[in-house]
């Protein structure tokens, strides 16, 4: 006659058990908070090189924004294919210098009942793979917002350029 007896595990074997657990459980969220950081930074490195860093932007730059026009504007508003309403505005860049310009940086301003700031947003126009815009020209532009304050007056933004870059000389 055979008998089997199962041996239950000793308390040394369920702690190594449990210990193993945590600290794998522990290198997976190490591993993921690496993973996460290093594709944020990667994510705003490409952008800013893309786009060029707010930082980049010198006193020569600065001043030149007030030589940019924002003129022709037009804010519609749409249904998405998610049924999500859309809001796009449009409008027309003008560039009153003498310098051709890669991009130029807008800040758009959405108000609110009591003339205050209800939103707030910095859009980057024409990247460097596109034409420049030379002196004295323009160029259309439009920027689209999936999600604008519900405390906005619905009076035009006040829109202006707070960032250009300079197109390469030749």
């Amino acid at each position: 006659m055979s008998t089997s007896f199962s041996i239950p595990p000793s308390q040394n074997d369920q702690s190594t058990g449990k210990t193993r657990r945590i600290v794998v459980l522990a290198v997976s969220i190490v591993f993921l908070l690496l993973a996460f950081f290093l594709w944020r930074e990667s994510s705003n490195k490409i952008q800013s090189e893309a786009t060029g860093s707010r930082d980049a932007v010198g006193t020569d730059e600065r001043a030149y924004t007030s030589k940019v026009g924002v003129d022709h504007v037009e804010i519609s508003r749409a249904e998405n294919f998610l049924h999500q309403e859309v809001t796009t505005i449009s409008g027309e860049i003008s560039n009153g210098g003498d310098r051709s310009l890669a991009g130029v940086e807008l800040t758009i301003e959405f108000y609110d009942d009591l003339n205050q700031i209800a939103q707030r947003e910095t859009r980057s126009l024409f990247g460097p793979p596109g034409p420049p815009i030379p002196p004295g020209d323009h160029r259309e532009f439009e920027v689209s917002f999936e999600h604008i304050s519900s405390a906005w007056n619905m009076r035009q933004p006040v829109i202006k350029a707070t960032a250009v870059q300079f197109a390469p000389a030749k």
